[in-house]
């Protein structure tokens, strides 16, 4: 080859190295070459309109903007007043695993659902990568339906999974994998505490209570392109979330949360292992009975005859509490529960809660299991609580 032919060949090469840079991947560690396959087995990467497109950079931006480093459960994700993430494949890749916060709609359900697009806020259409044809198809529907604030995420799935995010998984898809766990490398992790886990549980999961993740991490598998599930107590329990990212930092790469968790599998009627499961009822309790009913929760807390242990952690109570109530995390109560016990005065009935029940299920199990008695009574309450920060409360 000819020094001419040379020079125009090395040219050519990192021109093109600096486009596909300059299209988004300037923020991530991972290879430029060329585009992964999309799902769909799209290897050539589709144009991109410099107006609309948008990197991962500038979308983790977004996310730290309107999020900070708070877990993205529901109550997190519907605070987000400036954008709104569109995932363009189809509805098996989205319940497979979604960006947190995305809504679901393909190019050809843009037209007749512009309503679900507001008018406020940057709409961020994504699909599967450099070479997925179809956010760029949704955007310019979006367009042609007279959406003006568009932008592009051409990077998708693959730019957010290689920044070192997980994605969100739905129910249809974890019961494909559950039924398959014997074929496929994947491990569904339940990060609810162990005793509520032992109740009952999603058949072949492993418990790594997250507070005990550092304790029990070492039951994670070693190959870390396992395909690891995390789950808890539902939309607004953040210990699964807590605990993918916990993987994340551990090298693992390919985390997803089910965030509708284990009340969506009961709901769905899908089988459960474990002690309730499998008829085992544990023995009652002496007194009241151990779960209290929101009524009586509501009036117990007004009265002021009862002392309120919330056990949720310092990100939670600190945007509401109950107004007397005493915070001890229940993670102190799994590493030393000498120590929280005594936190506990002897002088009233003890109510417990957290955010969603597992957390306050879990420290009252501990107390059962340490044999503990307090001279007044304990209860929890096994239901969602929302605290507003002048600590008003609503219970679902």
């Amino acid at each position: 080859m000819s020094f001419s032919k040379w020079s125009l060949t090395l040219l050519v090469s990192v021109f093109a190295s600096f486009l596909l840079i300059l299209s988004g991947c300037s923020g991530a560690t991972v290879a430029t070459t060329a585009p992964a396959a999309s799902a769909a087995g799209h290897t050539t990467p589709v144009p991109q309109d410099p107006a609309l497109r948008i990197t991962t950079e500038e979308v983790m931006k977004l996310f730290a903007m309107e999020y900070g480093d708070a877990p993205l459960i529901e109550e997190t994700l519907k605070k987000n007043k400036s954008f709104v993430m569109v995932d363009a494949r189809p509805l098996p890749r989205f319940q497979e695993g979604t960006i947190p916060g995305s809504i679901h709609m393909p190019p050809a359900a843009v037209a007749a659902n512009l309503d679900k697009l507001p008018k406020d806020k940057l709409i961020i259409f994504w699909c599967g990568g450099l070479a997925c044809p179809l956010s760029p198809e949704a955007a310019e529907i979006a367009k042609k339906n007279g959406v003006t604030n568009i932008k592009v995420y051409y990077e998708g799935d693959q730019g957010w999974k290689a920044a070192g995010n997980y994605m969100i998984s739905d129910t249809p898809y974890v019961k494909r994998m559950v039924d398959a766990r014997d074929k496929e490398n994947v491990l569904v992790v339940d990060s609810r505490p162990a005793l509520v886990y032992n109740k009952e549980f999603i058949p072949g999961s492993v418990s790594i209570p997250w507070a005990q993740f550092e304790q029990k991490k070492g039951l994670l598998p070693n190959d870390k392109n396992t395909n690891l599930i995390f789950l808890c107590g539902g939309h607004h329990c953040d210990l699964s979330h807590f605990s993918a990212s916990a993987a994340l930092k551990m090298g693992y790469k390919n985390v997803k949360v089910y965030s509708a968790g284990f009340p969506d599998w009961k709901k769905s009627k899908f089988p459960t292992w474990g002690n309730e499961s499998s008829g085992i009822v544990a023995a009652p309790t002496s007194g009241p009975s151990a779960v209290i009913s929101p009524e009586d929760f509501t009036k117990a807390v007004a009265s002021g005859k009862y002392t309120v242990i919330d056990v949720r952690g310092a990100r939670e109570i600190a945007n509401g509490m109950i107004p007397g109530a005493i915070n001890i995390p229940d993670g102190d109560f799994m590493g030393d529960f000498q120590s929280a016990i005594k936190k506990i005065p002897a002088d009233k009935p003890v109510l417990i809660h957290c955010a969603t029940g597992a957390r306050a299920a879990g420290v009252f199990f501990v107390m059962e299991d340490e044999k503990y008695k307090h001279p007044k009574g304990v209860q929890y309450l096994d239901k969602n609580i929302a605290i507003a920060k002048d600590g008003s409360f609503t219970i679902k």
